[in-house]
């Protein structure tokens, strides 16, 4: 059984419902079979590379993410027949406990509804309740929906010199 306690309900422009929570380890099924209905074009921006499917180690990585260090939360829609997961955002506290990296991914019929801007917010919010000064993630630099994205929100663009094919973008966050 899931703890929704903190759970947060929303109603889009057309009246659907979604509701956001903490990803849970029992949430394995519907994390995995969202990433398979991604698209091809979703899954390689979000992970960088072609990929089908989680392995078991990211997997268990992604539902049971380590209290001290990580959180993800989800976006559950619940149609006539069950509920499905329709996004997830996440971030990863950096060795240096005040800045964090993010990722985000909407399923692709989902997209352009506002949802993903709702999701970084609250991932802003619960980084920014664990004394989070900075938020961060890597973007490749074809990605221009993302770039467009995190733009929207604020967030300022570098270059990498590791990898030019990726762009790191930032935020600083207030207390």
């Amino acid at each position: 059984m899931v703890d929704d306690s903190n759970a947060e309900t929303w109603t889009l422009d057309d009246g659907k419902r979604l509701t956001l929570r903490h990803i849970a380890h029992g949430d394995a099924g519907i994390e995995q079979t969202f990433v398979r209905k991604l698209s091809v074009q979703s899954r390689y921006l979000r992970f960088h590379g072609s990929i089908k499917e989680l392995n078991n180690k990211n997997l268990e990585t992604f539902t049971n993410p380590d209290p001290l260090n990580a959180e993800a939360l989800i976006i559950l829609y619940r149609g006539k027949i069950n509920e499905e997961e329709i996004g997830v955002g996440r971030f990863i506290i950096d060795s240096d406990d005040k800045s964090c990296e993010f990722a985000v991914v909407v399923a692709d019929e989902w997209q352009k509804r506002g949802i993903g801007t709702k999701l970084m917010k609250a991932l802003i919010r619960h980084a920014q309740s664990r004394g989070i000064k900075k938020i961060h993630g890597s973007v490749l630099k074809n990605n221009s929906g993302m770039l467009h994205f995190v733009k929207g929100l604020g967030f300022e663009e570098t270059t990498t010199p590791d990898d030019p094919s990726v762009v790191l973008v930032t935020k600083g966050l207030r207390d």
